[in-house]
């Protein structure tokens, strides 16, 4: 007997009808809705018999789940108990197993009213709801609650038969109770519906996906709010009753900041939370390479990984749409999306907005598109019909077509109708006329819903309302400590005024409420008192408030920055995950309008960090590798990304924001805006006079100038960049800059002035430094790669071997991997040339 609780759910068929007439609810379906939570967090398995295979035998399947299942729910009504099968078959076996003194527990709920012949049959058992009152005879509310009830009682009787088993079994169970190591869903948003409608097409498409060895990505393409995240969790519902069909490990990562609108994020974390889960054992800052190896991973193992919201990884607004903008990413779907078919290997299934331009060679191949059409019109209605909202099926089907067959409209309509219209689908029109929205026309569907809820419900409902406002604060679920600190004293007027003095049961009893209603997502199993939205609802509720009382919303961001930057306590050697609260405080800091301390005190004191000498180190990005969660950080210091600093900087720190995104924007790979951002600093620092920054600016924007091709730019600015370092008077500078200019001649094939000018650098680093005369580092490279284009192979080798020899006893990895590079290009063009008088000393035997 498995360790994890069997569930069986016995009922009658009459009682989850294909298509509910008016009126009727499919009971089986809100049932499962409430123990849902429960299987997706490991506590206990579900079966019913829609989950048997095509061709499979009824009766012998049956028996085997009846006689295997530690508890068996009973869905009690007049057709359950009028059911030969379910008394004589399914009931019986029950009634045996308890005869025989086996510990299976039978759980009857009363769904509706049943005559008294038929609750004699169950009478013996203390029903559900208390006082046999059926389901169906309360409120709508009142009877989410009993089930609320129900379901929590039967996971504590699941807790039991843990309890039990690992005393008669312990050699099984002995595991917690708690999902598997090798399954992680936890990071997936929890989705409000009781029926999946509409979406056949879509599930038989990802099972086709999972038992294809040709398929390694399925992107599932559609707008905000479409159902993208309810479509992927009913498959991974319908695969856990398969035991995952293989598949091993089970993971998934959403990337909740997913707005409409477009914000710097990055995968730093998913790509180390990934790398732990596969049990990858990698030595490396570089994302690209942690990407490269769980790709490696996937192609030996049968993982499911589920990337849920991708868009604010993308580019959205440009020439670029659709690429993604965070090299790790791309290095992982790039590289899996080009593995071979082999059966072995696992399957990404991923969502956006946008279809990943980055994979779009392989989309009639191994990355196929399925673009998540919205609902039909029939499935919009019976989505309606579920959600309790009455009406002829032409005016469900109207009422679906006039909200665009939007799920999340839909749904919000639906609540919408059930509070404040008796669920009267004609009283749709007290929701206002559409008026596009522009950034995204579709998405003005959910959002007038929204503005009618707030109008016409949460107007009389002040609790209601401030919730919603501080949940539209965040970009991610709020945990309860970070609400806490929101509502603690004193007051934030306008905003928790009603609601600082809640006590514990008046708080849950609210947040129930917008769960209710759907302005709240279901409660995550793994997270109880987290509160979240769907980022839409998020977005609405949080520019209301910034729209009616901007002092209220300035002062809660505020609050909130102040909360992550003194809670926070990363120690000497934080990972990215001990960071990322003061990732988060830097959004919450700009909004507040408290710029300059968040650029001092957290992103530059916490997060870069400065050395003794006061230089900052770049501790996140040169320890972690997390150039992507840096750049999310610099963009809440710009107007427009990546050329419009806030006006609220210093002119030096405007500068030097502009500076720090184009150095990391280069390092992501997107050179263009690294280029505009740096061209933007540079103007900055001419402008202030200040030579030395002039100077290393200038030097940047040549380097990018060459890497975009224009190299007769690039020259003109490297001799710029020499005019501002001679200005500065900084030696290094007046060295460093003059092999930039050498790089751009060289590259305009103007070689022999690059050797002059190189030549001249050398000599005043013979001046600086005597003890190691010769060009170091990059410069070093510089001119071993000039010496050979002109032919000049042994002096390049003879060179090389010199200056890496005094890169080794520094310990300076970038300095030794570039002249290594250069002593291998110079025996390789000897060898090619057949040079056999090659010094002794210049072999570079020692490397």
């Amino acid at each position: 007997m498995s360790a994890k609780p069997i569930i069986f759910i016995s009922y009658a068929h009459a009682d989850e009808p294909e298509k509910p007439s008016e009126g009727e609810v499919r009971w089986l379906s809100f049932v499962r809705t409430y123990l849902q939570p429960a299987v997706k967090d490991g506590v206990f398995d579900l079966w019913v018999d829609r989950q048997m295979m095509g061709g499979a035998d009824w009766d012998p399947e049956i028996e085997q789940k009846l006689r295997a299942c530690d508890i068996c729910i009973l869905l009690v009504s007049a057709s359950s108990m009028a059911s030969n099968y379910i008394i004589d078959k399914e009931i019986a076996i029950i009634r045996e197993r308890q005869a025989k003194g086996e510990n299976v527990y039978f759980y009857p709920l009363l769904l509706t009213p049943t005559p008294d012949a038929g609750l004699a049959k169950v009478k013996d058992k203390n029903l559900r709801p208390r006082d046999a009152k059926p389901f169906s005879g309360f409120s709508l509310h009142d009877r989410m609650q009993h089930m609320t009830e129900a379901a929590n009682e039967i996971a504590r009787i699941a807790e039991q038969v843990v309890k039990r088993k690992s005393v008669s079994q312990p050699a099984i169970g002995s595991a917690p109770l708690r999902r598997s190591a090798n399954i992680d869903l936890t990071g997936l948003p929890e989705t409000p519906y009781e029926r999946l409608v509409g979406r056949e097409g879509e599930l038989k498409c990802l099972d086709e996906a999972w038992a294809d060895s040709k398929t390694n990505i399925v992107s599932l393409i559609a707008e905000g709010g479409a159902g993208k995240s309810a479509l992927v969790n009913e498959w991974l519902k319908l695969l856990q009753a398969e035991n995952y069909r293989g598949a091993k490990p089970v993971l998934g990562w959403s990337f909740y900041s997913q707005g409409s609108k477009e914000r710097a994020t990055a995968a730093d974390e998913f790509l180390d939370w990934a790398l732990k889960k596969l049990d990858i054992k990698i030595e490396t800052t570089s994302a690209s390479t942690k990407g490269d190896a769980i790709a490696e991973k996937m192609m030996q193992h049968r993982v499911l990984l589920v990337l849920d919201g991708v868009e604010p990884l993308q580019h959205g607004l440009d020439a670029q749409l659709g690429q993604l903008k965070d090299q790790g990413l791309r290095s992982l779907l790039r590289r899996f999306a080009a593995a071979p078919p082999a059966q072995a290997h696992g399957l990404i299934v991923l969502t956006s907005r946008l279809a990943v331009t980055d994979i779009a060679r392989w989309k009639d191949g191994a990355a196929p598109v399925l673009d998540v059409e919205k609902l039909s019109d029939d499935a919009g209605a019976a989505l309606l019909r579920d959600n309790a909202v009455w009406g002829t099926t032409n005016e469900l089907k109207a009422a679906a077509h006039e909200f665009g067959g939007h799920p999340l409209a839909l749904g919000l309509l639906a609540s919408f109708l059930k509070e404040t219209q008796t669920g009267d689908v004609r009283r749709r029109d007290h929701i206002r006329e559409f008026f596009a929205d522009t950034d995204n026309p579709r998405h003005d569907h959910a959002r007038r819903v929204m503005e009618s809820y707030e109008n016409e419900w949460l107007a009389k409902q002040p609790v209601l309302l401030a919730i919603m406002h501080m949940v539209g604060l965040f970009d991610r679920p709020a945990n309860r400590r970070i609400l806490f600190a929101l509502r603690r004293p004193p007051i934030i007027k306008g905003l928790t005024d009603e609601i600082a003095n809640l006590d514990d049961k008046q708080w849950q009893r609210a947040v129930a409420r917008l769960r209710d209603v759907r302005l709240l997502s279901p409660k995550d199993p793994s997270a109880s008192d987290d509160l979240d939205a769907h980022p839409l609802v998020r977005e609405w509720f949080g520019d209301r408030l910034k729209q009616r009382n901007e002092l209220a919303w300035q002062a809660a961001h505020g609050r909130l920055y102040e909360h992550l930057r003194d809670t926070t306590k990363e120690g000497k050697s934080p990972t990215v995950n001990d960071l990322t609260p003061l990732y988060h405080a830097i959004g919450h800091g700009c909004r507040a309008a408290r710029y300059r301390e968040t650029l001092d005190d957290v992103y530059v004191g916490r997060i870069c960090r400065r050395r003794a000498d006061g230089r900052i180190e770049f501790y996140a990005r040169s320890r972690r590798g997390a150039f992507g969660s840096d750049l999310a950080a610099i963009s809440w210091f710009f107007e427009r990304s990546y050329d419009k600093p806030v006006a609220a900087l210093s002119a030096e720190d405007r500068g030097w924001v502009l500076s720090d995104a184009g150095s990391t924007l280069l390092a992501q790979g997107r050179i263009h805006e690294a280029l505009l951002a740096s061209r933007v600093a540079l103007r900055a620092s001419i402008e202030q006079k200040s030579w030395e920054s002039s100077a290393s600016r200038a030097s940047n924007v040549s380097q990018f100038e060459l890497l975009v091709g224009t190299v007769a730019a690039a020259v003109l600015t490297a001799e710029q960049a020499v005019s501002y370092a001679d200005r500065s008077a900084d030696v290094f500078l007046t060295i460093g800059n003059r092999g930039v200019l050498a790089n751009a001649l060289h590259a305009a094939g103007q070689g022999e002035l690059a050797e002059r000018i190189l030549m001249e650098a050398e000599q005043r680093q013979q001046k600086r430094s005597p003890t190691y005369p010769l060009l170091p580092s990059v410069l070093s490279y510089v001119y071993c790669d000039l010496l050979l284009s002109r032919g000049r192979h042994v002096d390049a080798l003879a060179r090389a071997a010199t200056t890496i020899e005094w890169q080794k006893q520094q310990g300076w990895l970038l300095d030794i991997a570039l002249d290594t590079v250069s002593l291998g290009r110079a025996h390789l063009a000897l060898a090619i040339n057949d040079k056999s008088d090659v010094p002794s000393s210049s072999t570079g035997k020692n490397l």
